[in-house]
């Protein structure tokens, strides 16, 4: 089960280089990774 509120919390992580994506739990890797892309897209606007 993902929780909504825990993505924004590791990506966080993952940008702070304290945790890497691979190392996430399996069913948040997708997630995060989605949730960094669009972090990415919306700064390039």
């Amino acid at each position: 089960m993902v929780l909504k509120y825990m993505i924004p919390i590791y990506a966080f992580l993952v940008k702070a280089g304290s945790r890497e994506i691979e190392n996430l739990p399996e069913q948040y890797q997708l997630p995060v990774a989605e949730y960094l892309a669009a972090l990415v897209e919306e700064l390039e606007k």
